[in-house]
């Protein structure tokens, strides 16, 4: 978000030809805008739960991930499915012709083979193999929710994070729109006063070159405003391109920041389970197999005798692996590997975390203690502010002192409010944090 610039008008000059009274009612109009402004929401301002909401449920990563665990679900019904017995029907029809010196022996083709058999296979004994497969699709869709829940956590904190700074601006918009007002009222009565000779022309000149420089500080900080208003939309899929009004974020710090919740925590505890199952699942590949298989139909080697040839046959499939060239050992040096990765990264992450969080709440604290000094400082101002209001009516004091120290009251009003604002984006840090 760019500066917005705070308009600072020289009000001395204004009242120097005043009489005590006027002054006084006008700088009690000044004090009480700039003490008492509140920036009332409409019913058509929107809060900061109602962009997360859109964000969330306009997010096309989010609609991936929810199709992906779909399609896993999917793949485990695969699973049960190819574990069970397999139908299968073949057809085959070969002729060999044969004459002299020419044609395959017709020992081994017997002139030709005609076949047709409708087989079954059934896998025996592989309960072990299936829920290994079960267990690395079920991980899967863990991996795939813990990444939902990061792409949630990510979406939410930059959702808030654009909202505080429209926010921002929003608020500055209101109060340059609520000066500009005070002085165009000013204004009016000031031309008044000139008429009867009790203002100069140079002062009500004086006012009307700060309404404009005013107005130019309007349009600076709604142009300003749309832009953040827009990126705001742009980021939560919203369409809508009217400028509306935004209610203030109420941020609190969250206390229960334990990093065994923490998505990327789960992320790396779900990928030490599928290190575990691979490993399974490569000495599953070298357990013995056995199938069971039976057909049914015709084999013949002549057409003519296909109605005497129908039959059956059933049989076991025995396999168990031998030597491989020692590619189980390799798949194990590459799971350790990975686990070793794995192992990495998460003490990295766990001290990174640690870190951060602890960061964040000393800024947290010292946010609160900065609010807390610059609050006390504006109670200090306006108890000087009340001592002023109360000599003015006797004429005991400078205007010029009296408007110096409205100034620097509302110079620490906006620092105060940009103090609110970082703090909130502080609290945003720290509610998401991952």
């Amino acid at each position: 978000m760019g500066k917005i610039p705070i308009i600072k008008f020289n009000i001395e000059d204004l009242f120097i030809n005043l009489s005590h009274m006027r002054v006084f009612k006008i700088i009690s109009s000044v004090v009480s805008v700039s003490l008492f402004l509140t920036w009332n929401v409409s019913a058509q301002n929107k809060s900061l739960e109602s962009f997360i909401h859109s964000g969330l449920e306009n997010s096309p990563l989010l609609k991936d991930y929810a199709n992906q665990i779909q399609s896993n679900i999917f793949d485990s019904m695969k699973v049960r499915a190819g574990l069970k017995p397999q139908l299968n029907a073949s057809a085959q029809a070969i002729y060999s012709p044969a004459a002299k010196n020419f044609g395959y022996d017709s020992s081994i083709t017997n002139g030709g083979n005609y076949s047709a058999l409708i087989g079954i296979n059934q896998p025996l004994f592989r309960k072990r193999f299936r829920n290994g497969l079960f267990e690395n699709i079920s991980l899967q869709n863990q991996s795939l929710i813990t990444s939902a829940k990061i792409t949630e956590v990510d979406l939410k904190k930059s959702i808030t994070s654009l909202y505080i700074t429209a926010y921002a601006d929003y608020s500055q918009l209101e109060f340059n729109r609520s000066l500009q007002k005070l002085l165009k009222e000013e204004q009016t009565n000031l031309k008044q006063l000139v008429e009867r000779g009790i203002y100069l022309q140079t002062d009500y000149m004086t006012i009307s070159i700060t309404i404009t420089t005013q107005e130019i500080a309007i349009k600076q900080t709604m142009m300003q405003y749309k832009n953040d208003l827009y990126s705001l939309n742009l980021l939560c899929g919203i369409t809508d391109t009217s400028v509306i009004g935004l209610t203030k974020p109420e941020l609190r710090p969250q206390n229960n920041f334990d990093i065994n919740n923490s998505p990327l925590m789960m992320q790396f505890s779900i990928d030490s389970l599928k290190n575990i199952n691979n490993r399974t699942l490569v000495d599953l590949n070298y357990k013995p197999k056995l199938n069971a298989f039976a057909d049914a139909g015709f084999n013949a080697v002549n057409p003519k005798n296909i109605p005497n040839n129908f039959g059956t046959s059933i049989g076991l499939n025995f396999s168990v692996p031998v030597y491989d060239g020692r590619q189980r050992k390799l798949d194990y040096n590459k799971i350790s590997l990975l686990e070793n990765t794995r192992s990495n990264y998460r003490n990295f992450y766990t001290s990174q975390f640690q870190l951060r969080l602890k960061q964040l709440n000393e800024q947290v604290k010292s946010a609160d203690e900065l609010i807390a000094d610059i609050s006390s400082q504006i109670n200090e101002q306006q108890k000087l502010i009340d001592l002023y209001k109360a000599e003015i009516e006797k004429g005991l004091v400078r205007f010029s002192d009296f408007i110096n120290s409205i100034n620097n009251y509302t110079a620490t009003k906006n620092t105060l409010r940009q103090a609110e604002i970082n703090r909130q984006q502080i609290i945003n840090e720290l509610n998401y944090i991952r």
